[in-house]
């Protein structure tokens, strides 16, 4: 709030509630309902309300009688408080309360008046007021009271974030950025901030700064709404991959390729060679190489570069070497042969710098069907290129054969529903892999896909936590180890069964089995974490929490491992670290009810009761059958040592987990 020379007292309502008169400190008043009542006041047209309004705004819980009785009293305070400080501002008139309107001189009303300024100095003096949420801190329990505020307090952030914006393209783009980056700490997901902030970037010509905005923002959004980009600001980061690959086409060979700054995978599709002998099927080729192009480059997670055509130079077409491509981390390339009517489409997934083939599988087709062979083949490819891309940013080779084309659709399909990891997605995923299952009965992928889909739909809630489902899982399990004894993914998935029966020590073994076959995979140190902590190892599930989540580099999997350090220490009674990581769990899986229950169990330890409250709230809106008597081992997995199973029971009944 800016003084300016007026002798007039200064109600000052963002950042919190303040009066200064001139004194050195800020008044200080009796509770939190006098401020309130002057807060109120100095919003209303004139400065002035009945006492039937405040009555009933502030203790509408109440009958007519005492709250009007309270009204007197809270009154009578203020002008005690205010009297001793020699400051005349209350004044009533029969029904009437309010406050002198040339006597003061409110915060909010200077910013709002000063919004529809042109120039920079007016629009920057009004800003200057906005210190801070409305009304911050001041909560009073009354509906009436607290909505009113939490009304205000929105639509004043929504002015104050759009004169913000509007300030930041009147000014220089390097201060821009400065104005913009205060409105993202206010709202992180404002998307239209992101877009604003990376146009004003690549005026000051910082590409990579605006492709790591691009990615901030695409990061907070899946992370807190569960949205992808809007096309707006799709658009705009594609504009910048191409001022970016330009450039890169002018940087001498030893320079650091573009794409890999941009800290996604870049993926070169390449023409697609025609060994048919028919000129004819050039043409499927080519548009097989536009759909799979146009369907990875629907995948917001990776960087699709199109190869250019060959050029004549002097004689025979050479391939022309396009930096895009050569600089590509991976290269999509492949062939098509036909037989009579029939068609066959061998694909392949390279690593441009090791040369080593990370995913290849051929399709069989019809040419009567052209179009929609290649629809299958552009899906198929896309669901192949994310898992085996996941897998090989996991260190891991999948050992179990993929089997029949179908059976490989499927499972691709399956999992690619699992790693949504919704409820929804994991009853679609369990479907698909039931079908799978059906048509390959002895094929251990689908089998160990099945299984997880089962335990994590348990896990979600999804599927009801009955003895014949968990048993299921258990045997899927065993049945893809047998199959492929040495398939790390195998053992980790049936370690997950077993936790789910509450065998934690032969969990903790299959779990040690799958590190020792592979020490770099992420998800076996993750589970060994969780299993641990419940064991009450909290040591031990830390540090293996710590290595899954260094291993795993903000996979789609990240929340489970935060979990597995949330249960280990709220095992090890660090009850605000626990809090922390729930609350992590939370935001990137709002759907994931065990990570909420410890959220809720974690704040009520640490005395937020409110919000331990409102956790409780969340799981119960999406489970309303949770109690404390079907919540464990009924929903998540009871703690082997009967004080820390104890203790978990209580931190949930003191945050509001009925009994029954």
């Amino acid at each position: 709030m800016q003084n300016e020379g007026s002798g007039a007292n200064i109600i000052s309502l963002f950042g919190g509630f303040r009066i200064e008169n001139g004194s050195a400190d800020p008044l200080r008043l009796t509770g939190k309902r006098g401020p309130a009542i002057i807060a109120y006041l100095a919003r209303c047209p004139g400065m002035v309300a009945t006492r039937e309004r405040l009555a009933d705004l502030f203790w509408g819980d109440s009958d007519s009688e005492h709250s009007r009785n309270s009204l007197r009293q809270t009154l009578s305070v203020l002008r005690r408080d205010l009297s001793r400080a020699g400051v005349d501002l209350i004044h009533s008139r029969g029904d009437l309360i309010g406050l002198a309107p040339d006597a003061v001189r409110v915060d909010v009303e200077e910013f709002e008046a000063g919004l529809s300024a042109r120039s920079v100095q007016e629009l920057e003096k009004a800003l200057a007021n906005y210190t801070g949420p409305f009304l911050d801190g001041l909560y009073l329990g009354s509906s009436g009271f607290d909505d009113w505020v939490a009304s205000e307090r929105d639509r004043l952030l929504s002015r104050a974030l759009e004169a913000f914006e509007k300030l930041a393209r009147l000014v220089d783009a390097e201060t821009g950025v400065i104005l913009v980056d205060r409105v993202l700490a206010m709202e992180p997901t404002r998307e239209e901030s992101y877009r604003l902030k990376m146009e004003l970037l690549l005026a000051c010509g910082q590409h990579d700064r605006a492709i790591r905005t691009y990615e901030a923002c695409r990061s907070m959004l899946k992370k807190e709404l569960g949205v992808h980009v809007g096309p707006q600001t799709r658009a705009l980061w594609q504009s910048v991959l191409s001022a970016v690959a330009t450039a890169s086409n002018a940087q001498p060979a030893n320079a650091v390729p573009a794409s890999q700054r941009l800290g996604h995978p870049s993926i070169s599709v390449a023409d697609f060679i025609n060994l048919t002998g028919k000129q004819g099927d050039d043409f499927f080729a080519k548009g097989l190489v536009q759909d799979i192009t146009t369907a990875l480059s629907e995948v917001a997670d990776y960087i699709v570069l199109s190869a250019f055509p060959p050029v004549e130079k002097n004689g025979p077409a050479e391939e022309t070497k396009i930096p895009g491509m050569l600089r590509a981390q991976y290269v999509l390339s492949g062939s098509v042969q036909r037989s009579g009517n029939g068609l066959r489409v061998n694909i392949q997934l390279v690593d441009a710098a090791g040369g080593h083939n990370v995913w290849a599988q051929k399709f069989d087709g019809h040419s009567e069907n052209a179009l929609e062979f290649q629809d299958r083949i552009a899906q198929a490819v896309v669901l192949a290129v994310i898992l085996d891309l996941q897998l090989t940013n996991w260190k891991v080779r999948d050992k179990s054969p993929p089997g029949p084309p179908e059976v490989r659709r499927l499972v691709n399909e399956a999992l690619m529903k699992y790693f949504e990891m919704t409820r929804d997605s994991l009853l679609v995923g369990i479907e698909l892999a039931e079908n799978a299952v059906a048509i390959g009965p002895d094929n251990a992928r689908a089998k160990r896909t099945l299984s997880v889909l089962i335990s994590m739909g348990v896990a979600f809630g999804s599927l009801p936590r009955e003895p014949g489902q968990i048993e299921r899982a258990v045997e899927l399990a065993e049945a893809a180890v047998r199959a492929v004894p040495d398939d790390e993914i195998a053992r980790c998935i049936l370690s997950f069964a077993l936790e789910s029966s509450g065998r934690i020590d032969e969990a903790i073994a299959e779990c040690q089995h799958a590190i020792s076959l592979n020490p770099s995979y992420p998800t076996g140190h993750g589970d060994i974490s969780m299993l641990f902590a419940l064991r009450g190892q909290v040591g031990e599930a830390v540090r293996e929490a710590n290595e899954a989540i260094r291993l795993g580099t903000h996979d789609v999997i990240d929340f489970w491992r935060h979990h597995g350090l949330a249960v280990a220490l709220f095992a090890g009674g660090d009850d605000r670290r626990a809090l922390e990581a729930a609350r992590r769990v939370v935001r990137t899986k709002p759907g994931f009810v065990r990570g909420a229950l410890y959220w809720a169990a974690a704040a009520s330890a640490t005395g937020n009761n409110e919000e331990a409250s409102r956790a409780i709230h969340h799981c119960l809106s999406q489970l309303p059958h949770l109690n404390l008597g079907n919540v464990c081992p009924g929903f998540v997995p009871r703690y082997v040592k009967d004080h820390h199973h104890a203790r978990f029971l209580e931190m949930l009944s003191r945050a509001g987990l009925p009994s029954s």
